[in-house]
């Protein structure tokens, strides 16, 4: 972003600089003290507003003081989602720490698929409900689903990838496409095998784990208000990544705990959005860590720390980082959410290294409420394959509300 285009945006919104750092600010009045936390001193400490680092360019560099004692660099890898790498954010003895403290406490398998207690037949409700689901993937809207439908049905309902030959042979084992031309029709759903899709789903899952959109294996660890030093410690350290960008305590005491993940070889997490793309009206809340089926996942940012090194593959992904014109269609045509396939075809891509962070915003701010405003859908990510050794990561989210409640 240039200069002159700064000065332009100063007439909706105010650039201040703290500590040599340049931050976009919605409020109408801003503070000057260093150490001062300007949302507090601007709104009720109860109802904060949001702030954001301003990256200056692609490749800049700002240094910074997050501990004591030393100096940490901050890395603008990409605008849009405004993305940052700070290497040596941990240190090895955190990171080994960390690591323990997740085999300690046991890590499970992340999956998706449901687990079903029989095979009883579906009533014809139940058909209807997932043929309905079903034929809500008819982009083209001729009356029936293609393979390509199918498949994006597959990815949404079950977070797996699956080819365009895996989807032929499941059209046949479950017999949906009678008629044999391609197509899925309402009629031809409606008399088709569902007990039998089931099954075939999890088949694959069992016998294909790499048709996963997530192979890996994952705990929790609570932060704040542990007695363990080492989290605690981290905690602090989150505390200043949160005070660059000028968010108030209140957004890290009703935050997530800290998520350990592990992925093994051929492990990864194809590309993903970490927070609801819009609010969902029909919640009650956001899910702050609590999830519900009626609440909404409302993480403003994500900081992602790596905790090993890992011999071979194992990068972060950002396929549409900074791209220009997005099409949503086009990028589930060509599949490029698919990171054993498209990982280095990514418009950024970030290389794993023991105690390196990288932090950007999935979220843009609401100038209305000064909350958390339109998703950034350049913030689609994802990790790619693991393809020697092991990958350990923990991811920190940092939530924020879309709109204040009136008993908030």
């Amino acid at each position: 972003m240039s200069r002159s285009l700064l000065v332009v945006v100063t007439i909706f919104t105010q650039l201040i600089s703290h500590d040599g750092f340049f931050v976009v600010s919605l409020a109408s009045k801003t503070c000057s003290a260093k150490t001062e936390d300007c949302n507090l001193a601007e709104v009720d400490a109860a109802h904060p507003n949001l702030f954001m680092l301003d990256g200056v360019e692609v490749g800049h560099v700002q240094e910074v003081k997050l501990v004591e004692g030393r100096v940490h660099q901050l890395i603008t890898k990409s605008l849009k989602p405004l993305l940052f790498e700070i290497p040596e954010f941990l240190s090895d003895e955190e990171c080994e720490h960390i690591i323990k403290l997740a085999g300690k406490k046991g890590l499970f398998e992340s999956t998706t698929l449901p687990e079903y207690e029989d095979d009883s037949a579906y009533s014809d409700e139940e058909k209807n409900e997932n043929c309905k689901d079903l034929l809500s993937n008819d982009r083209d809207s001729d009356g029936k689903i293609s393979t390509v439908e199918f498949s994006t049905f597959i990815k949404q309902e079950f977070s797996m990838s699956v080819s365009d030959a895996d989807v032929d042979m499941m059209l046949q084992k479950i017999n949906f496409d009678r008629d044999s031309d391609g197509l899925i029709s309402e009629k031809e759903c409606l008399k088709g095998n569902h007990v039998a899709f089931d099954k075939y789903m999890r088949y694959l899952e069992d016998n294909h784990p790499r048709e996963r959109t997530r192979l890996s294996k994952q705990t929790w660890l609570r932060v704040t208000g542990s007695t363990d030093l080492v989290l605690r410690d981290l905690q602090r350290r989150q505390e200043k990544v949160i005070q660059l960008t000028k968010l108030p305590q209140f957004f890290i005491e009703n935050s997530e705990d800290l998520q350990v993940v592990q992925y093994g070889v051929h492990g990864h997490y194809h590309a993903h959005y970490d927070s609801t793309n819009e609010w969902n009206g029909e919640a009650s809340r956001c899910c702050f860590g609590n999830y519900s089926d009626n609440c909404s996942l409302c993480r403003f940012m994500t900081v992602l720390y790596y905790l090993n090194d890992v011999k071979r593959g194992g990068e972060t992904a950002f396929p549409v980082a900074d791209e220009k014109n997005i099409n949503q269609t086009e990028i589930e045509k060509e599949d490029r959410t698919n990171l054993s396939i498209h990982c280095y075809d990514a418009n950024v891509v970030v290389r794993p290294a023991r105690g390196k962070a990288v932090m950007w915003y999935n979220h843009m701010i609401s100038n209305v409420t000064g909350l958390l405003g339109t998703h950034d859908v350049r913030s689609l990510h994802g990790g790619c394959d693991v393809l020697e050794g092991s990958k350990w990561i923990a991811n920190n989210w940092i939530n924020a509300p879309f709109e204040w409640k009136e008993d908030s």
